[in-house]
């Protein structure tokens, strides 16, 4: 079905563009079959828009057309760069001297490792269009990288092509509204089928354009479970930034940024990499916004979001935004690819706070249950001391009181090393409020 709501079908944005005299391009798409210009054929006159379509699946024939990826990939950004550059270069020589001079052109091209009957691998790939938004004018072009959740071969394909042609069609008839563009991508698209995790505009159709708050609304609008960002500022595709790397991550609203919370990076650090034998250089820290928070007032707090953002990769630290609201799932996130360990940073608070058993009544299983999901591929919790208000007393993952039919489950974890006492340096703590991390996140379904 793919009518949605007075949204126009896919069907029906290819004979709009079909039916528009002044648009044409060439497709060129490999891995997943021509899926993207089987809907111009199939809406009818697509000769009218279609200038000519192309599928290289054999590497030396790609290599010879598109040049050879020093990589040795070809699921890449940088050979869809060169699909797009090529095609485009390709179809303004050839025709732009003949044609209307009103006409705008364009090229799309996706490169994508679909589902296969020999592998059970990551299913993911690139798709971007270089196009005129005006006759006459530089080209602009938007890149975006997406994972593709059906089960079989025929359903990714099919709904690669309705993306496709939602992006091609969104180019030309929201360039002016980069956020509509965005979220019109899954028109037609039950959600479940993909992920875009990353995108990129770029070219003077989109001048000023902030790609850094294009790249959260992924997450705001249900296209994504996850942004990242780095240092820098700059929005970059998940799978780049966490490639053989191990992972840390301390949760926050971080209004504002203390310095209890960069201590608390920085000891959870040290004592994870110790743990694991590794250089820093290894893992990768990341203050993780869970969007749902920010977004509980009101979506006027999305600013509020962004500028947590800018100030914390100011500050030198990764940033990543996520809808998942509970922290096992964060641990499923990083792990259902990639073997790789993960450490979750928390106060003291919230251990005996995950450790109460009314956080699990809903669950079938109860706390069991949560601990499975929470400790699910060597999670370690890190946990930090907390300073007793009003009193001398500091409490450590080592002299935590836990309630007494919890006590053997705690020194398993604690035996096992999956919870880690971090060590700070005593006179830089302060109270902790606990309520920075709130203890439901952790535990509930």
């Amino acid at each position: 079905m793919e009518e949605n709501g007075s949204k126009p079908s896919t069907r029906q944005k290819a004979w709009q563009l079909n039916n528009n005299p002044l648009i044409f391009g060439s497709i060129a798409e490999i891995g997943a079959g021509q899926e993207v210009a089987r809907r111009f054929f199939r809406a009818g006159k697509a000769s009218a828009t279609v200038a000519k379509t192309v599928s290289a699946y054999d590497m030396q024939m790609s290599d010879a057309m598109y040049g050879v990826e020093q990589s040795g990939r070809y699921v890449t950004r940088s050979r869809l760069v060169n699909i797009l550059e090529t095609e485009y270069t390709d179809i303004v020589k050839r025709v732009a001297a003949t044609r209307d001079p009103r006409s705008t052109y364009f090229a799309f091209g996706d490169t994508v490792a679909a589902k296969t009957y020999e592998k059970d691998r990551d299913c993911h790939g690139w798709m971007g269009i270089r196009f005129q938004h005006a006759s006459g004018v530089d080209p602009s072009q938007i890149l975006l990288h997406v994972r593709m959740l059906d089960q079989t071969n025929r359903d990714q394909q099919e709904s690669l092509g309705i993306l496709g042609m939602n992006l091609i069609h969104g180019a030309f008839k929201h360039c002016d509204q980069p956020a509509e563009l965005v979220d019109r991508l899954v028109d037609n698209l039950v959600w479940g089928r993909i992920e875009v995790d990353y995108i990129h505009f770029e070219g003077p159709a989109f001048t000023g354009v902030d790609n850094r708050r294009l790249n959260l609304r992924l997450v705001t609008s249900s296209l994504s479970p996850v942004a990242m960002f780095t240092p820098e500022g700059v929005a970059v595709m998940p799978a780049d930034l966490l490639f053989k790397r191990h992972v840390l991550v301390l949760r926050g609203t971080f209004r504002p940024f203390s310095p209890v919370q960069a201590d608390m990076i920085q000891c959870g650090l040290e004592v994870f990499t110790r743990d694991l034998a590794t250089s820093p250089r290894n893992v990768v820290c990341f203050c993780e916004m869970n969007v749902a928070r920010h977004l509980s007032h009101g979506v006027d707090e999305v600013y509020d979001l962004e500028e947590r953002i800018v100030r914390l990769t100011e500050q030198g630290y990764h940033v990543m935004v996520t809808s998942h609201l509970r922290y096992f799932r964060l641990s499923e996130y990083f792990t259902r690819h990639d073997k790789r360990r993960i450490g979750l940073i928390l106060s003291v608070d919230n251990v005996r706070a995950i450790l109460d058993d009314k956080y699990y009544a809903s669950m079938q299983g109860g706390i069991l249950e949560a601990m499975g999901k929470l400790f699910t591929s060597d999670t370690k919790l890190l946990v930090y001391p907390n300073l007793v208000p009003g009193r001398d007393e500091i409490v450590t993952a080592d002299n935590l009181e836990v309630p007494k039919h919890q006590r053997y489950l705690y020194k398993h974890l604690k035996v096992n090393g999956r919870i880690l006492a971090l060590e700070p340096d005593v006179a830089t703590l302060v109270p902790f409020d606990p309520r920075e991390i709130d203890p439901r996140e952790i535990t509930n379904e």
